[in-house]
């Protein structure tokens, strides 16, 4: 059976949940993925049915399936953190019995991925008993209007992407699910930052800094808009491994570190030409109008106890760094992930990072628009 809420973070969620009405472009976080649980369904393996989406489908979970065949894959001597890199470039490799070995871990995670998405739409419970009428419409949404589901996020670049891509697939298949179509987008890792500059309220500016703070890596760019206040160009400043901050206690470190980046990004990109006052900052939390949500699940959240207005603290911090006046909004990396795809009908954006989240593409006149000619520009950078 699945959990009801008990805690006392679960008891402000239900309490928030039962005073909103359910957007599928504004997600909270009863739309968690990683609590969600597999269940038994044609083809699912019998030790992960019952296990969370997180215990089976995020970053870790793929890391410890690659550990159990560390041997076999000639890893032994590498740090676990690099694995998923590894297995991406072993995916290629001349050798073929690496090859083969790798795949199989690659379409073992894809599959179960699958099966987390199955169980989503045949489940008939949630994560809360009675399901709260909020949840009750997301699942609803997830079964009624999505027909297609778009992989983002950092397992889904490269070879490895499009392996599990079509392990998904094969996975819901198996589950009796074959009209749901399964996709790699461009740029996986890069969708927050696309949606953050596409989320950028209507102005004359034509630069904008954008930011990206997710559960291992902050990423950051500089987004030029054209006519029409299309965007035109994204360009990709080297990232940095933000892992260790996200950890309890570690709050004031975190805060430094944002701010320190933030008034950098804006530096380097008000020196070009007219810039956004506004910078748009995906983060690995749930927001409401734009502020972080104030309940006790670690990691940014506990950002509120520096304010009881972290958004303002930001922009003031911010602003006497950079001497210029500067406003910090924040939005749901897996929102900013959806509007980054903007105008695709009845999909969702489920991301593959760190843990796992999942977005509704809104429409396109919902935000910017993209010029014909869009770029992603990472070019420039050795490796990200």
């Amino acid at each position: 059976m699945r959990p009801s809420l008990q805690d006392g973070a679960d008891r402000i969620e239900r309490t928030l949940m039962s005073q909103a009405a359910f957007d599928p472009y504004h997600l909270r976080p009863l739309a968690s993925l990683n609590r969600r649980q597999i269940i038994a369904l044609p083809g699912v393996e019998v030790e992960i049915i019952g296990k969370t989406g997180y215990e089976v489908a995020s970053r870790p979970a793929l890391i410890a399936l690659i550990q159990a065949q560390a041997g076999v894959l000639g890893l032994e001597n590498v740090d676990p953190a690099d694995y998923p890199q590894h297995l991406n470039a072993l995916l290629g490799s001349s050798n073929v019995s690496l090859r083969i070995a790798s795949k199989a871990v690659a379409v073992q995670h894809g599959k179960r991925v699958g099966y987390l998405i199955a169980s989503i739409l045949l489940s008939s419970a949630g994560l809360t008993s009675p399901l709260e009428p909020w949840e009750a419409e997301y699942l609803k949404y997830w079964r009624e209007q999505v027909d297609c589901v778009v992989l983002g996020g950092g397992l889904s670049n490269g070879r490895m992407g499009q392996v599990i891509r079509g392990a998904v697939e094969g996975g819901l298949v198996s589950c009796g699910l074959p009209e749901i179509s399964i996709q790699v987008c461009e740029h996986p890792s890069y969708l927050p930052l696309v949606g953050a500059a596409r989320s950028l309220p209507p102005g004359e500016e034509r630069v904008a800094a954008v930011a990206d703070f997710g559960g291992t890596r902050l990423k950051r760019g500089i987004a030029f808009y054209g006519e029409g206040a299309a965007l035109q160009r994204l360009e990709i400043l080297p990232s940095c491994d933000i892992a260790a901050l996200t950890e309890a206690g570690k709050t004031a470190a975190l805060a430094e570190e944002m701010l320190a980046i933030l008034a950098e990004t804006i530096k380097r990109a008000g020196a070009l030409t007219t810039l956004s006052p506004k910078i748009m900052c995906s983060v690995a939390a749930y927001v409401e109008d734009g502020k972080l949500l104030n309940i006790d699940r670690g990691g940014y959240y506990a950002l509120n106890q520096l304010s009881s207005d972290i958004s303002s603290w930001f922009a003031q911090q911010v602003s006497q760094a950079c001497e210029r006046e500067v406003q910090v909004e924040f939005v749901h990396d897996c929102d900013a992930a959806a509007v980054a795809l903007a105008g695709r009908e009845k999909t969702a954006v489920l991301m593959l990072g760190s843990a796992l989240g999942v977005g509704f593409v809104p429409p396109e006149n919902a935000c910017r628009p993209l010029a014909q000619e869009f770029v992603v520009d990472a070019s420039h950078l050795v490796c990200d």
